[in-house]
C-alpha cells in the first residue's frame, strides 16, 4: 500500500483562486498604463540569481531573508529573489550601461522571502514596481515617483490612502554631528521609529549630547503632518547641514502638492526605515482597511555602484496583495 502525500503547500505560499486573479489583472491593468503614459518600459528579471551577484545589491536584511540553495551545475550558491531593484540594477549597470538616461523600467512580478527570524515561513509577494535613474538627484525626480504612485492608487479607485514622505538623510546627518557610537545611533533610531520620545529621553539622559540636540531628537518623535513640520524643523537646525536636507525636501513637497495630490501626502521626518540602504526621500503608502504598507519606495543612489556603474536612482513597488485588501475593505 503506498503511502501518499499530504495535499498541501508549503508555508507562506497560496493559491490564488479565480475571484482575486480577477481583482489583481484588474489591478495590473490600471497601474501599468500610468506607468507607460509617464515614460516607463516594462522588464522582467529572472527568480533565481546567484547570491554573490544578487548580494551586492542588497543590505544585510534582505540577504538573510533570501531562499538559498546549491546549483548543482555550478557548485554555486543560488537565490530565489527577495527584491527586484536590485535585479534591476544589475542589469542598468551591465547590459543597459549605453543606454541614454533617463532610463525608466518598471515591473509586474513576485518575489519571494523569508518574512524574518521571528517566522520562518516563506512568502511569496507579488509587486508592481518602477525604478528611475538618472545623471543627478533632483527633487523633481523624487516628486514625479511620489505622483506616479498616487496617480496609480487614484486610478485604482482607492478612495482613502496617504503617503508619508521622509528624508533618511536627515537623521543621518544630525547623527554624523553629535559623534554618537554605532550601538546608540541605533538605540535613538529605535525609539524614533516608534515615536517613543519617553524612551527616547531616557537613552539621552547623561549623554554627552547637548540640549540643544537631545530637543532636536526627541522632537523627531513628533514631526509628523503637514508641510509646517519641515518649517518647524528648520527652526531648529538653522545653519547645519540638515538644513540643506530640509530644503530639497520641502521642494520635493510642494512640488507633488502642486501635482493635485496635497490631500494625500504628509511628512514624517522620524521615519527611518531603510535607514543604511536608502539615501534621501523616502516615502511610504498606507491605506485604510488595511494595517501595513501598500506601497514602499524611496531614494537609493549608492546601489548601482555595487555593479560598477554611476548613476542616481528613486523607484518603488506596491504590494499587490494589500492593495487587493484595501479595495475590498474600502468596497464592502
Amino acid at each position: 500500500m503506498s503511502n501518499r502525500p499530504t495535499i498541501s503547500l508549503p508555508q507562506g505560499v497560496r493559491d490564488i483562486l479565480p475571484d482575486e486573479a480577477r481583482k489583481i489583472s484588474e489591478i495590473e491593468s490600471k497601474v501599468l498604463p500610468v506607468f507607460a503614459d509617464n515614460g516607463f518600459e516594462s522588464i522582467r528579471t529572472p527568480m533565481l540569481e546567484y547570491v554573490d551577484v544578487l548580494s551586492l545589491g542588497m543590505g544585510r536584511g534582505l540577504q538573510d531573508q533570501a531562499i538559498k540553495f546549491i546549483d548543482p551545475s555550478t557548485a554555486r550558491v543560488v537565490a530565489m529573489r527577495p527584491d527586484t531593484t536590485a535585479q534591476i540594477a544589475r542589469v542598468v549597470a551591465t547590459r543597459m550601461r549605453k543606454y541614454p538616461f533617463p532610463i525608466k523600467l518598471c515591473y509586474n512580478q513576485s518575489v519571494v522571502r523569508y518574512p524574518g527570524a521571528q517566522n520562518s515561513k516563506s512568502r511569496e509577494i507579488q509587486q508592481i514596481g518602477a525604478e528611475h535613474f538618472s545623471t543627478k538627484t533632483t527633487p523633481e525626480a523624487d516628486a514625479d515617483m511620489i505622483s506616479m504612485a498616487i496617480q496609480s492608487l487614484k486610478a485604482l479607485g482607492l478612495k482613502s490612502f496617504m503617503v508619508d514622505i521622509g528624508d533618511v538623510a536627515f537623521l543621518r546627518t544630525i547623527l554624523d554631528n553629535l559623534g554618537v557610537t554605532e550601538e546608540e545611533a541605533s538605540d535613538i533610531k529605535e525609539a524614533i521609529a516608534i515615536k517613543d520620545s519617553s524612551e527616547l529621553s531616557i537613552l539621552l539622559e547623561g549623554s554627552a549630547i547637548s540640549k540643544a540636540d537631545k530637543e532636536l531628537l526627541i522632537a523627531l518623535t513628533t514631526f509628523y503632518g503637514e508641510g509646517e513640520v519641515i518649517e518647524r524643523a528648520k527652526e531648529m537646525v538653522k545653519g547645519s547641514p540638515a538644513e540643506a536636507v530640509l530644503d530639497n525636501l520641502s521642494r520635493v513637497y510642494s512640488l507633488v502638492c502642486e501635482r493635485g495630490h496635497a490631500e494625500n501626502v504628509t511628512i514624517d521626518l522620524g521615519e527611518v526605515r531603510g535607514f543604511d540602504y536608502y539615501t534621501g526621500t523616502i516615502f511610504e503608502g498606507f491605506a485604510s482597511g488595511v494595517g501595513s504598507a501598500i506601497l514602499s519606495g524611496g531614494r537609493y543612489d549608492n546601489l548601482l555602484e555595487q555593479y560598477g556603474h554611476s548613476a542616481s536612482a528613486t523607484g518603488f513597488a506596491f504590494d499587490v496583495e494589500n492593495i487587493v485588501a484595501a479595495l475590498d475593505a474600502q468596497n464592502s
